[in-house]
């Protein structure tokens, strides 16, 4: 979006966080005070309960829809509604928020739609994406390419549970209280989402795996990496000053590192004790119970210019997908500690390319840690996979930002891209499967399969009963020849 007002756009951003950049022709609107983060969010041990596996990921996930009350109680997005001001394109998130794509309808505009992952399972259906749960893993199943029958199956049966639990348990939902708020007029929020133009993905197959995409679906991945800054000065010293390399620990924005149970803390207060390295700990409280003098603690850090230095030799971290990232541009292996939703996905695709490792949350004690730790620090492979897989990630025509304001200009053009979009977005999903040609053959050759079973049995009965009704006649007429005499 700061791009774009770069570049000469007339920008208006509704913000949950704003950031207050000082651009003429970048508005922004503060909307943080009317959507709220589950009571959970933050928590690791919290977060953790909710997500033992993929299906309890899909229904935690749902958590993070903005209510209905929140929006009808929103002033700056009903005044939106009521606007009459001309717009050229509509960019919105399509995690869990189809409910924005009625501001693209209402305001009569082109939808881009942002995703920051893979696609989910009810992105296939409105995008006319072909997802083979076969070898595409879903993005809370942990699971990589090359799964066993029994992954296939799970992978299978989680794509369809996403598919029926966000049509049932979500657009129905906007389907009975939508109207009531903005209209009986509306669409159904089902016929909206296949409305959408375009839709831009933080993805990009070096890292995410390859996967077949409709060309309005672009990979975007990298989009947040913006070029290294200044590291603060009290940051910049410590890791200079560090022999042996820095070692950087954060559980993201979401997930709070202090949330961490005491034996979990102790556990990476132990291993940091026992390694040359310094650490960067991005801790929010105050105070580090049992913090060793080669612990320095923040409650923020820079984390992309951090990664940039060259002197960081591990990042430890929850396996976010923004973050992991940025660890793969720079080729800084990652030790990543999955809580929920597609961080394991995202640590497993690393482990699979031989640049990280996975720490399962449960399995965290003083040894563990530590011998992770030194064995990522200590063996090359490591930061030698992880170089080549950061000049895979880089090698590209355009860079991702380049990308996604090209496709955005492209929309705006164009006054929209329905062209780019293939017949299956709008086929029913029995027609997609050809299960509706597949029964009828089926049903043909079953006809005509059952036609030459009852036409042959019908001409054995009818020669059967010509040779066995002829002799029996036969055999009647002697025997009456010799009564008779």
């Amino acid at each position: 979006m700061v791009e774009l007002a770069h570049r000469g756009h007339n920008v208006t951003i509704y913000d949950t966080f704003p950031k207050s950049y000082t651009i003429p022709n970048y508005h922004e609107i503060d909307i943080s005070n009317c959507f709220g983060l589950p009571s959970h969010a933050g928590g690791i041990n919290q977060m953790k309960s909710l997500s033992n596996n993929g299906f309890d990921s899909v229904h935690m996930v749902l958590e993070f829809i903005p209510q209905y009350e929140e929006i009808a109680n929103c002033k700056p997005l009903l005044e939106l509604w009521n606007s009459t001001e001309k717009y050229d394109v509509l960019i919105t998130e399509a995690f869990i928020t189809d409910v924005f794509y009625l501001f693209g309808e209402k305001l009569d505009i082109p939808t881009i739609a942002f995703h920051t992952n893979v696609p989910m399972p009810w992105h296939s259906g409105p995008m006319g994406l072909s997802h083979n749960p076969a070898y595409l893993p879903t993005q809370f199943s942990g699971y990589i390419r090359g799964m066993s029958f029994f992954q296939r199956m799970h992978n299978f049966l989680m794509h369809c549970y996403g598919i029926v639990v966000y049509k049932y348990e979500s657009q129905a939902k906007y389907d009975e209280i939508a109207p009531k708020i903005f209209g009986s007029s509306v669409s159904r929020m089902e016929d909206i989402a296949r409305k959408v133009d375009i839709m831009l993905l933080y993805v990009h197959f070096s890292y995410n795996w390859p996967r077949p995409l409709v060309p309005n679906v672009i990979e975007v991945g990298g989009l947040n990496i913006k070029d290294k800054k200044p590291l603060p000065e009290n940051i910049e010293k410590f890791i200079n000053e560090s022999k042996h390399g820095v070692v950087y620990f954060c559980m993201g924005s979401l997930l709070r590192g202090e949330t961490f149970p005491p034996e979990k803390r102790e556990a990476f207060l132990y291993a940091f004790s026992k390694i040359p390295q310094r650490v960067l700990w991005k801790w929010e409280g105050d105070v580090l119970p049992g913090k060793s003098d080669n612990i320095m603690i923040s409650k923020w850090m820079p984390q992309r210019d951090i990664l940039a230095h060259p002197n960081v030799k591990l990042f430890i971290s929850h396996g976010g997908l923004l973050g992991t990232s940025e660890a793969v541009y720079e080729g800084v292996p990652v030790l990543g500690i999955p809580i929920f939703g597609d961080q394991r996905t995202n640590i497993k695709s690393l482990e699979a390319n031989g640049a990280g490792e996975l720490l399962d949350y449960n399995e965290i004690s003083k040894e563990v840690v530590l011998e992770k730790i030194q064995r990522l620090l200590n063996d090359p492979k490591y930061k030698e996979n992880a170089k080549l897989l950061s000049d895979r990630y880089r090698d590209r025509p355009m860079s991702p930002l380049d990308t996604a304001v090209y496709w955005t200009e492209y929309v705006i053009r164009h006054k929209g891209a329905p062209h780019l979009r293939t017949a299956a977005a709008d086929m029913p999903w029995y027609q997609y499967l050809l299960l509706d040609v597949i029964a009828f053959i089926v049903a043909v050759l079953v006809a005509g399969l059952l036609i030459i079973y009852y036409t042959t049995k019908f001409i054995l009965r009818a020669i059967y009963g010509l040779i066995c009704g002829g002799g029996a006649k036969k055999g009647s007429s002697k025997s009456d020849k010799k009564k008779r005499n």
